[in-house]
């Protein structure tokens, strides 16, 4: 949008309640995920008429975001689901309103005539005009599942026939159907990508209140997914898609009055910075110079004295790893693992038992891999879920607690309660004093560890 229009286009949501052909005609049924209302906006949730709708919509974006620019975005139920009449009439009447740059029509593959698509190649030559195409899965078991009322085939069709009449194709689809994997997801996601959409809005699925699947989810709770899960799911998605395809939208958010599962303690802005985040953390080039400094973190990631002093004198020997070593095998937890020195200092020791190296990272870029060590990489709030059994000792070093608290924050050291065995330690190369109170809080004891320039913390049961 920057690169076409000069700057970035908001869309100012409208709802023209003109209903669905997958609805009776007091609004029962429809989609097993689709709320009553059609999915509108939280903005203009509260608004009577679409002028007002257009009015509050435009008025948000100025103030939250400085928009200058719109896109007017039939968004809720079918805008396609009237006499050709109604929508020149309607259509008409919203673009004199205000001046807007391109409009997008929400709408279902089974809702598109000729005369709608005519219709919609005459506007085109007027303005810009996009299709947001709810496609939801490739999947037929699952459109059936759903209660869709149409197949895939049919929004195959529908893109091509779109892209006949020169209208470009927004493809909407979710990840989350109970029933559908990875592989389900990737399928539908690459057989848009050879069918040249031209752009993907993906979010996971909501169970929202009153709808089918709210009741389905009652008789019978099916798996949704955390906000750590979903990006997973997400960043493999999105590099099946290739660079010219915009992603327009990688979540949505419920309100929460009507929000069932899953409920997430991200917001959906927190959730796209994160996204970002990990993306240049999994595949983007090291900021890290060899002098281990950090431009993210405007700091080094060892004390002056050096990484491998740190890692002998504060992590092993307080954690007392050869003494341990000398009566059984030890189990080792490495959390921000980076340049691996901890545990490769660690592997070194010679002693009869064997050691076994479990690491977390989510900066791969850094991350130094080994066949002696098993690394997972991801936010450590997330892949700590995914242990089990018990650690004789822990090394958490967050290099930079004061920029990088997620790794001592409650919800890490809680989960480390849990993987600690009763006669473990965690060292961590953090020495605030917030940081000690936290750990006394989840049921740690503590020390606080000095060893000239070189400090940290070891806690234990």
């Amino acid at each position: 949008m920057i690169k076409e229009y000069g700057e970035a286009l908001y869309s100012i949501t409208v709802d023209l309640d003109l209903g669905c052909p997958n609805r009776d005609e007091k609004g029962n049924g429809g989609c097993s995920f689709c709320p009553s209302h059609g999915a509108r906006s939280a903005q203009s949730m509260d608004a009577k008429s679409v002028e007002e709708q257009i009015k509050v919509g435009i008025s948000f974006a100025k103030r939250r975001y400085k928009a200058k620019r719109f896109m007017l975005y039939i968004q809720a139920y079918t805008g396609t689901f009237s006499s050709l009449k109604k929508q020149k009439e309607t259509y008409s009447k919203l673009l004199k309103l205000y001046n807007f740059d391109a409009i997008s029509i929400g709408t279902r593959p089974d809702c598109l005539s000729i005369e709608t698509l005519e219709y919609l190649q005459e506007l085109n030559s007027q303005i810009d005009v996009h299709v947001d195409l709810g496609i939801q899965s490739l999947n037929d078991a699952t459109l059936i599942n759903i209660n869709r009322q149409h197949d895939s085939q049919c929004s195959i069709d529908a893109i091509k026939k779109l892209q006949h009449y020169g209208i470009k194709v927004f493809a909407h689809i979710i990840i989350g159907f109970k029933g559908e994997s990875t592989e389900d997801w990737s399928r539908t996601v690459q057989k848009l990508v050879s069918l040249h959409v031209d752009g993907f809005k993906i979010h996971n699925l909501h169970v929202i209140k009153n709808t089918p699947l709210h009741v389905e989810y009652q008789n019978r709770q099916f798996k949704t997914y955390d906000e750590y899960e979903y990006a997973e799911e997400l960043i493999h998605l999105l590099r099946l898609i290739p660079t010219n395809i915009p992603i327009l939208r990688i979540a949505t958010d419920t309100p929460n009055k009507d929000l069932v599962a899953p409920l997430w303690k991200m917001s959906k802005a927190e959730f796209g910075e994160y996204i970002k985040d990990t993306l240049q953390y999994r595949f983007g080039k090291s900021n890290v110079d060899n002098n281990f400094w950090s431009d993210k973190y405007k700091d080094y990631y060892y004390p002056k004295s050096g990484a491998i002093k740190q890692a002998r004198e504060l992590f092993i020997e307080k954690s007392d790893l050869k003494k341990r070593l000398t009566c059984k095998d030890v189990k080792l937890l490495d959390i921000g693992f980076g340049f691996g020195v901890n545990s490769f200092e660690a592997l070194k020791l010679q002693c009869e038992n064997s050691l076994h190296v479990t690491a977390l990272d989510q900066d791969l870029s850094i991350a130094k891999r080994s066949n002696d060590i098993n690394l997972l990489i991801g936010d450590v709030r997330y892949t700590l879920t995914k242990l089990e059994g018990k650690f004789d000792v822990i090394f958490l070093d967050p290099f930079h607690e004061e920029k990088n608290p997620t790794m001592v924050s409650k919800e890490v050291i809680t989960h480390l309660k849990r993987l600690l065995k009763k006669d473990g330690v965690i060292i961590t190369s953090t020495f605030l004093n917030s940081t000690k109170m936290r750990f006394e809080l989840v049921g740690f004891k503590t020390k606080l560890l000095k060893i000239r320039e070189i400090r940290g913390l070891i806690a234990f049961f």
